[in-house]
């Protein structure tokens, strides 16, 4: 609002100088209104913006704020808004999906350096999959929680990595030796990370519940 109010000011103080500038020059009433009518229109859309801005922010107070009360089950390691499980099992790399799925989770999508380095860490001296593999468009790594294309991050593999050693490496995980990602055959058994959103607290759960208006 604030801002909106001071571009006004600054329209009115800049028509009422057009407006000496008009009269100086004979220019007619219409084209006077016209210049009033486009400032109108651009303190619209600065007010529109200046909402936009409010509104985001206030979505980001209380994402952070709601973050605070987001918990996992036992068995389940949190990290920001979402629930990560590490097996003490082996599988194939589809067989760890399905075990994650059974889990309702997916295994696990990784989006920045934070979570890689949280992951790395969780995996520490285990080969590891995650949900990444060439199984749906051979050549192009997806993500098997959304079918994403990932878009290589040189810091998370080992050095020469991705390279489909005799054009058999579709699926990917953790090198036990802690130097990032490796391509593998799918059909390599190891251990599996899950991934799932966190949820909020029963506390913070039934207040929200109380709060809200029922439909009549």
């Amino acid at each position: 609002m604030a801002v909106a109010t001071c571009f006004r000011l600054l329209a009115t103080i800049l028509l009422l100088a057009m407006a000496g500038r008009c009269y100086s020059q004979q220019m007619d009433h219409i084209q006077l209104s016209r210049i009033a009518d486009s400032i109108d229109n651009l303190t619209q859309v600065v007010q529109a913006v200046a909402s936009e801005k409010v509104a985001s922010g206030i979505m980001k107070m209380f994402t952070l704020m709601a973050t605070d009360h987001l918990v996992c089950e036992g068995g389940w390691f949190k990290f920001r808004s979402s629930c990560y499980f590490i097996s003490e099992d082996t599988s194939t790399w589809e067989e760890s999906r399905q075990k994650c799925i059974a889990l309702k989770s997916d295994l696990v999508k990784i989006t920045h350096d934070d979570e890689y380095n949280f992951l790395h860490d969780l995996a520490k001296n285990h080969h590891t999959y995650i949900g990444l593999s060439a199984l749906q468009d051979g050549g192009t790594y997806r993500w098997a929680a959304d079918g994403t294309v990932h878009q290589i991050v040189e810091s998370w593999w080992r050095e020469g990595e991705p390279n489909n050693r005799n054009a058999g490496e579709d699926c990917i995980h953790y090198h036990s030796s802690n130097e990032g990602f490796n391509d593998i055959g799918c059909g390599s058994k190891f251990r599996y990370i899950c991934e799932k959103p966190a949820h909020l607290d029963g506390n913070l759960a039934s207040v929200l519940d109380e709060e809200t208006p029922t439909e009549k």
